[in-house]
C-alpha cells in the first residue's frame, strides 16, 4: 500500500506540471481534429487517394524528418539560453554574497552602505526586474540600484594595508558580479526567431495536415492515429514556447538567489 501511495504522488505531480488550462486546450483540439477525420471518412473523402497511400506515407516522413531537424535544433539553442540565463544568475548573486562576506572584515560603518546598497538592489532584482525581463525588458531603477553598489564599494577609504587588501579583493567581485550582470541581462531578453518559430508550427500543422488525407481502413485506427500525433506535436510545441521565456510559464528560472541576499545575509 505505501508503494501505491508513492507511485501515486508521483504520478500526481507528474501529470501536476503541466497546467490545466494546456491540458484543456489540447483535449479541444484532439476533439475537433478527430470529428473532422470522421466526417471526412464517413463522406468517402479518403477514398480518393487510396491509390497514393505511398506517395502520402513519403511525403509526411519527409516532412516529419524535416519537423525533427528543426525542432531539435530550435530546443538546443533555446535550452542553451535557458541554461546560461540560470548559470549567470547563480553566479551574479554568488558574487554579491562573496562581497557581502568578504566585506565582514571592513568596519561596520564602513560596510554598511555595501550591505545596504546590495539589499535593496537583490529586493529590486525580484520584485522588478523579474517581471521586466519576463515581458522582454529592461529594469532602469535596477541598473541606478547596481550602480550604488558599485559606488559604495568604490567609495571605501582604506585606512591600512589590511583595509587596502580587501577593498581591492571587494572591487574584484564587483566587478565579476558586474560582467555576469551584463551576461544575464543579454540572455534574458533573446527570444526565439519568430521566423523559425513560425517554421516549426507550420511543418506540425502540415503533418497534422496530410494525416487527415490518408485513408486508413478503419475510422478508429485514423482517429486514433491523429489523436497520438496531434498530442506529441501539441506538447512539443508547449515545450519549445514554454523554454523560450525563462522567467514565466511552467518551466521558469527562481529569483530565490537573489531573495537569499535580502534575507540570509548580514
Amino acid at each position: 500500500m505505501a508503494r501505491d501511495s508513492k507511485d501515486q504522488t508521483l504520478w500526481e505531480r507528474t501529470v501536476g506540471i503541466i497546467p490545466e488550462a494546456i491540458v484543456a486546450r489540447c483535449v479541444k483540439i484532439l476533439v475537433v481534429l478527430g470529428v473532422i477525420y470522421a466526417i471526412l471518412w464517413f463522406a468517402g473523402f479518403q477514398r480518393f487517394f487510396v491509390n497514393d497511400t505511398e506517395g502520402l506515407a513519403t511525403l509526411i516522413q519527409i516532412i516529419g524528418t524535416l519537423y525533427s531537424v528543426l525542432y531539435a535544433f530550435a530546443t538546443y539553442v533555446v535550452w542553451g539560453q535557458f541554461t546560461s540565463t540560470e548559470d549567470d544568475t547563480v553566479k551574479e548573486s554568488g558574487a554579491l554574497k562573496d562581497l557581502l562576506l568578504f566585506s565582514t572584515h571592513l568596519k561596520e560603518a564602513v560596510r554598511e552602505p555595501v550591505v545596504r546598497a546590495v539589499k535593496i538592489y537583490a529586493r529590486s532584482v525580484v520584485e522588478t526586474e523579474w517581471r521586466a525581463l519576463a515581458n522582454g525588458e529592461t529594469s532602469e531603477k535596477t541598473d541606478r540600484l547596481f550602480y550604488d553598489v558599485i559606488a559604495s564599494v568604490a567609495n571605501i577609504k582604506p585606512e591600512d594595508d589590511s583595509e587596502r587588501a580587501v577593498h581591492e579583493r571587494l572591487l574584484d567581485i564587483v566587478n565579476q558580479a558586474s560582467a555576469r550582470r551584463d551576461e544575464r541581462l543579454a540572455l534574458s531578453v533573446k527570444r526565439m526567431p519568430r521566423t523559425l518559430m513560425v517554421f516549426v508550427s507550420l511543418t506540425a500543422c502540415t503533418i497534422l495536415f496530410l494525416l487527415l488525407f490518408y485513408p486508413f481502413r478503419n475510422v478508429g485506427l485514423g482517429i486514433l492515429s491523429i489523436a497520438v500525433a496531434a498530442t506529441i506535436l501539441f506538447f512539443a510545441h508547449f515545450v519549445l514556447t514554454d523554454l523560450d521565456n525563462p522567467f514565466e510559464g511552467t518551466w521558469n528560472l527562481s529569483a530565490d538567489p537573489f531573495g537569499k541576499l535580502i534575507t540570509g545575509f548580514r
